[in-house]
């Protein structure tokens, strides 16, 4: 069952963008300092966008407030006192939770997004970027071919049985007015109550852009070591306090339950 639930709804969005950054850097150095490597799946639109930019720099510890600091050391169980805090680059792997089926320098790309803001002037290798192939055809085909990407990179799962899930070490989530999560969307109940397969396509007319997209599914979401919901925005910020408080399953992102993983809530209210 999931480890922690932890709402950090007040702060600004510089102080809460920084401690995001802060618990994703140290969940990083951690993992890699445990089994050599960190896998990190993206999420998408443009709420994501300010804490990839720090990301992409790094945190000095010294401008973290003193309840941000506690915060860090209280949910990574050690600190190690270092000033600034980097991604490891050169052992992180990224992955993405979803993507629109459009060319990867369209305007509306997940892909994009991450190249401007986290990728920029960075010397990672092409092999660490495991991006969704969103223009093959037809989409339930790309999707199984990023489900078979997935499964190359975890080895232990290649040959798994149908009901047995990666685990990432970090998954971001964003959030939609409607609840949604990655492109799983309310009223597609096929999607939301898959049980087998790890990555699949949606039609889904009712989103922005409509069109079709690739997603990681429920169980893939839940069997992160890590799940972090990082949004913004005051219809939003209504929709994170109305699953909190009330844990409803109802929407998509009420059934984001970590089996044996941590769950962080971030909601920030200046930027959309």
């Amino acid at each position: 069952m999931t480890k922690n639930r932890i709402l950090h709804p007040d702060g600004d969005d510089r102080e809460l963008t920084a401690l995001a950054a802060a618990l994703i850097i140290s969940a990083a150095n951690r993992a890699v300092a445990t089994h050599g490597k960190f896998s990190l799946v993206l999420a998408g639109g443009n709420s994501p966008r300010r804490l990839y930019q720090q990301l992409a720099v790094g945190i000095n510890t010294g401008d973290l407030s003193e309840s941000s600091l506690l915060l860090l050391a209280g949910n990574e169980n050690s600190h190690s006192g270092h000033r600034y805090l980097s991604l490891p680059w050169e052992h992180t792997w990224f992955f993405w939770g979803d993507e629109r089926c459009l060319p990867s320098n369209h305007s509306d790309s997940n892909y994009r997004m991450a190249e401007e803001s986290l990728f920029k002037g960075s010397a990672l290798r092409e092999k660490q970027l495991f991006s969704m192939p969103a223009t093959i055809e037809p989409p339930d085909r790309a999707a199984d071919l990023y489900e078979s990407t997935i499964r190359r990179f975890f080895p232990q799962n290649r040959h798994a049985e149908a009901r047995e899930f990666p685990v990432f070490d970090f998954i971001l989530l964003g959030l939609g007015e409607d609840g949604h999560i990655a492109s799983l969307f309310p009223r597609n109940h096929a999607a939301l109550n898959e049980q087998v397969r790890w990555v699949i396509a949606v039609n889904a007319p009712e989103a922005d852009p409509p069109g079709y997209r690739l997603t990681m599914t429920l169980p893939v979401i839940n069997h992160a070591k890590n799940v972090l919901f990082f949004t913004s925005g005051t219809k939003k910020r209504a929709v994170a306090e109305r699953i909190i408080s009330r844990n409803d399953e109802n929407l998509p992102a009420g059934r984001v339950q970590p089996v044996n993983g941590n769950l962080f809530w971030f909601t920030l209210p200046g930027i959309s």
